[in-house]
């Protein structure tokens, strides 16, 4: 399909994959691209041919059921939703000059039908998703997987955690394919202190923070939070990205940290100071299987899969703002019926416009 535009802001939908493409925003005068487009986009001679179709068109942000790897036969890794085809539903303008395109998924995610709308708002620089799962049965882990790329760096922030933790396994094991850093199966109390697998520790809030490195971390929402923001300031990039979800459904932020540390094709180590920010509920990226049974975290009151068989809606929305003068860290994210207020740690405000309907029913 064409681009969605209104006001400030346009974005594109692959019918492949479902990827959001070329998000452009403009404001105060200025034009911003912030999220990641994979090098090898337009190349699939690159692309092994059993890789699974998303990597082809890896881009933006995309959505996961189930998030991760895949251990069900004939569903690719991520799920459908980031793999299938996406048929086009309709094109709606409200009173407000707000444009929502409707797709829905031909392949179904465990039986259940799979819509999503993507909806912009004159002068609010974020791109409104929604994605609604009705029926089907069992449990399954589900992700946004926003990217972002921040050559110049990148200080990233978010909302109360309880915790962080890391999978029992690294994104990568054998050293002739790649090269991971931190260590495995661990629990921290802040991104400030995350230990290494060479047992020393560092701090990782600011991106990238190491050479050569492909890494997965993931940070814990509070059972009762209702509403998660995260964002990253990149300011020599000259954006402040931010998101914001539905807590009760997307009950996790994932970190993807890719510097070059994947030696194969198509990364081939020219995949830099790529961050994937993902917001998800998943027992980190160990499949269905795992995520949808009793497992150490479920244990513990953490949702590591959400339940099928009503209708399901998944609530997320990404944005970003040109980089105020002297901005360096986003200390809060303030989401009311005023706008959505982004507050950096040296006290500057910014408010922008925002639906506050938007997490109703």
């Amino acid at each position: 399909m064409g681009r969605i535009a209104v006001e400030g802001i346009s974005v594109g939908v692959t019918p492949a994959c479902g990827m959001l493409e070329g998000l452009v925003i403009e404001r105060d005068g200025k034009r911003i691209a912030p999220l990641h487009r994979a090098p090898w986009v337009g190349r699939p001679e690159e692309v092994p041919e059993d890789a699974a179709p998303h990597l082809a068109v890896l881009e933006g942000d995309f959505f996961c059921a189930p998030f991760a790897k895949t251990d069900e036969e004939g569903v690719p890794a991520h799920g459908w939703p980031a793999n299938g085809t996406w048929r086009e539903a309709g094109v709606g303008t409200g009173p407000d000059g707000a444009v929502t395109a409707r797709f829905v998924l031909e392949e179904k995610v465990r039986g259940a039908v799979v819509t999503k709308e993507i909806t912009l708002r004159p002068g609010h620089p974020l791109v409104y998703q929604r994605h609604v799962l009705a029926g089907g049965e069992g449990a399954v882990p589900l992700a946004h997987h926003a990217m972002i790329h921040v050559p110049g760096g990148a200080r990233i922030s978010f909302s109360a955690k309880d915790f962080g933790a890391t999978p029992a396994m690294p994104q990568e094991t054998d050293p002739v394919r790649g090269r991971s850093i931190v260590g495995s199966g661990q629990r921290f109390a802040s991104l400030a202190d995350v230990g290494l697998a060479d047992g020393g520790r560092a701090d990782v809030r600011r991106f990238p923070w190491a050479e050569g490195q492909e890494d997965f971390l993931t940070l814990f929402d509070p059972r009762d939070a209702r509403i998660g923001w995260s964002a990253a300031v990149a300011a020599k990039d000259g954006f402040v990205f931010f998101a914001v979800k539905d807590a009760q459904v997307l009950t996790q932020t994932s970190l993807w940290m890719s510097n070059g540390g994947r030696f194969y094709a198509p990364w081939s180590s020219r995949h830099l100071a790529v961050l994937g920010i993902e917001e998800s509920t998943a027992h980190f990226g160990d499949g269905r299987l795992v995520s949808a049974g009793e497992n150490a975290l479920s244990r513990e009151g953490y949702r590591t899969a959400v339940p099928l068989g009503g209708e399901v809606a998944v609530r997320y929305a990404l944005g970003a703002i040109p980089a105020p003068e002297g901005w360096s860290e986003i200390a809060d994210v303030a989401v009311g019926d005023g706008g959505l207020t982004l507050v950096d740690v040296g006290g500057g405000r910014e408010t922008v416009g925002f639906d506050a309907g938007f997490f109703q029913d």
